[in-house]
């Protein structure tokens, strides 16, 4: 039986990336890593991907949780750099 870090693993996203989709789709994090490993799959779900990474983020300085922003920031430059066919803002 696959554990949640081997589906993890096997979408090439990280934790914090699948925990984006998660939150945003509330879906359980073992179906979020799937939904995630068929967005990396086309250039409009890798875009939307690096648009609720961002979101995110935005989100957290806006209700002053700068160590959360920091983390999700420090995701959002993490993935657009590991995904070169992500448009940059």
């Amino acid at each position: 039986m696959l554990s949640l870090k081997d589906c993890i693993d096997m979408c090439d996203l990280t934790e914090e990336e699948v925990a984006a989709i998660a939150e945003t789709e509330n879906l359980p994090t073992i179906v979020a890593a799937q939904v995630g490993c068929t967005l990396l799959r086309s250039e409009g779900g890798v875009e939307y991907l690096r648009c609720v990474l961002r979101l995110r983020a935005e989100r957290a300085v806006a209700s002053g949780d700068l160590p959360t922003a920091a983390m999700r920031f420090r995701a959002y430059e993490e993935f657009t750099t590991r995904c070169p066919h992500a448009l940059r803002d």
